[in-house]
């Protein structure tokens, strides 16, 4: 029985070996921002790809959802840099951008969450807060047609989680890794490089306007659309794992061998 109990743990661990590595390596996750750490004036880009932010008067927090967060006073954002291969100046026909996001406080006015920029200098996908708390994600295509999924309004102090995706058919909305509305559709959409910064987060990317009044944690932006499982997975574990594979992994296994 032992044995058998060995071996079954000996395939846990070269599951949980596997399901570590293709997390890390999806080819399709460019950006993610875990906030986990206090970088002073940039956030950090976890995936390793080197889109590391640009901090503007953004507050680094140790309240996060999951581990810290970067908390917006309605005057302060984030700038990823203006050129992000893969994303810039593509076709896209697929996405998902996720977050989390506590509100501190209603503005009366849009409060932009996250936003990109088209050619023509208008946002071609974005979530952002409208005055009333009703939350909105957008994709303005290629054809100039815009299309918008809700999210249900947002309450203050309390953390939810907010997922958009778009697999070249469907448009989703989720909260709190359930589909809340979604549209039918099917083309394209362009995000163009800006001195600004090709995303921006906490504020309106075109203007000083519309900032963000509260906490994102676990941002990460895909160049496909999630399923509602893997959202659910980043949702309640982060993007990534907290410590390196080979270290869970050696952690895990020494555990398994003390006890047989």
């Amino acid at each position: 029985m032992k044995r058998l109990l060995f071996w079954l743990a000996f395939c846990a661990v070269l599951t949980l070996s596997a399901n570590v590595e293709a997390i890390r390596n999806d080819p399709d996750l460019l950006i993610y921002y875990s906030f986990d750490e206090d970088d002073d004036k940039e956030a950090i880009d976890d995936t390793g790809n080197g889109f590391d932010a640009e901090v503007d008067r953004a507050e680094w927090s140790k309240e996060g959802k999951l581990g810290g967060a970067m908390e917006f006073d309605g005057a302060s954002a984030i700038k990823t840099p203006p050129e992000i291969p893969g994303l810039t100046d593509t076709e896209l026909t697929a996405m998902t951008v996720e977050h989390w996001v506590m509100l501190n406080a209603l503005t009366g006015d849009t409060q932009q969450v996250w936003e990109a920029l088209n050619a023509a200098g208008a946002w071609p996908a974005e979530t952002f807060i409208e005055g009333a708390a009703d939350m909105v994600f957008y994709i303005y295509d290629t054809k100039n047609t815009a299309h918008t999924t809700a999210i249900p309004t947002l309450p203050t102090k309390k953390w939810v989680h907010i997922a958009g995706t778009y697999d070249g058919k469907v448009q989703k909305s989720y909260f709190n890794g359930k589909v809340v509305s979604e549209e039918d559709w099917s083309g394209k959409f362009e995000i163009f490089a800006s001195p600004t910064g090709a995303i921006v987060l906490g504020k309106d990317n075109e203007a000083d306007i519309q900032y963000l009044n509260g906490f994102i944690d676990e941002f990460a932006f895909y160049t496909r659309a999630l399923s509602e499982d893997e959202i659910n997975a980043d949702m309640n574990k982060g993007v990534l794992f907290a410590v390196d594979p080979k270290e869970k992994l050696s952690t895990t296994w020494a555990s398994i061998k003390a006890e047989y």
